[in-house]
């Protein structure tokens, strides 16, 4: 039976080894200069301390490299909510601007008109359907001051007129309905005609009728209200000539326009009221006019229409 190794035993070889390699290493040593045991032992344990050296390099670059990694990764997190909030605040500063830039068309257009009483309104909703288009405002007045009929405008030129007035909202009829009929001259030749809206569902247009053939209009010139039909007030833009066409037969011209007022994305209006006895410039009072002679119109054409 074997016997059974003391414990003690590995631990007296081991320094018994330790203290023999001293003493070997203390007095091998020629001068300055480890002697030949000093060199055997450094030539054996040369490779393996380099292995080990690059190892430890290794490693030390590799946790460099994760930590690096790790702060790239935390820095791009931060850099892109960064953006975000740099994305959203431009948002809110161009939302700034272009309300800026409305509001700034609405006191020009108050400026520009002192003859007329203006009421400001929010558009609320928009009503499309293939034979009408509807326009719902909010307004901060009572039904005893606003009343159908009465005519909205825009920076641009005019929008339509009120159709229904309730207490917190009201329905504006535009000028590209088939239902609106507006009394209008041509700037710049004086041809004069009746804006009827075409309804159509995919644009907002409007055609001229009862214009002579043998006016000199031109596409491009501005259309304004005359006046002369009691319920818009003179000079208001309602649109520019896009198409003329002489017909083969008879007394009129084929003619269309468009709004000079972007329909589609009005957000406030002003309700005109009413007259305020002063010029457009507001330096003195506007003196009456003598109303407009039933040939005004062009022969054949039927009175001014108003909304139902």
């Amino acid at each position: 039976m074997r016997r059974p190794t003391s414990p003690r035993r590995p631990l007296l070889v081991g320094g018994l080894l330790l203290t023999l390699s001293v003493v070997l290493l203390f007095l091998d040593r020629e001068g300055s200069a480890p002697g030949p045991v000093g060199r055997a032992v450094s030539r054996l344990v040369g490779p393996l301390h380099v292995g080990v050296t690059r190892a430890g390099r290794s490693v030390r670059a590799l946790r460099q490299d994760y930590l690096a990694l790790t702060d790239v990764r935390a820095q791009n997190v931060a850099l892109a909510a960064e953006v975000q909030r740099l994305k959203t605040e431009q948002a809110e500063v161009e939302g700034l601007r272009a309300e800026n830039e409305r509001l700034r068309g609405l006191l020009e257009l108050a400026d520009a008109r002192k003859d007329l009483r203006l009421r400001a309104a929010r558009v609320t909703a928009r009503a499309v359907s293939p034979y009408f288009r509807v326009l719902k405002v909010t307004l901060d007045v009572g039904e005893e001051v606003v009343r159908p009929g009465m005519p909205v405008v825009a920076p641009g030129g005019l929008v339509g007129q009120l159709r229904t007035v309730s207490d917190t909202a009201c329905e504006v009829l535009l000028v590209t309905d088939p239902r609106s009929a507006i009394d209008v001259v041509l700037e710049t030749s004086r041809a004069r005609g009746l804006a009827v809206g075409t309804g159509e569902p995919d644009r907002y247009a409007a055609r001229l009728e009862y214009l002579q053939r043998n006016d000199e209009s031109a596409v491009g010139e501005r259309v304004v209200t005359t006046g002369d039909d009691g319920r818009y007030p003179r000079g208001l833009p309602v649109g520019r000539v896009t198409t003329l066409k002489a017909q083969a037969h008879g007394l009129f011209q084929e003619a269309e326009l468009e709004p000079l007022v972007d329909l589609s994305a009005l957000e406030e209006v002003f309700v005109v009221l009413g007259p305020t006895g002063l010029t457009a410039d507001g330096k003195e009072l506007e003196r009456p006019e003598k109303p407009a002679p039933a040939s005004a119109l062009p022969p054949g054409a039927p009175p001014t229409r108003s909304a139902p």
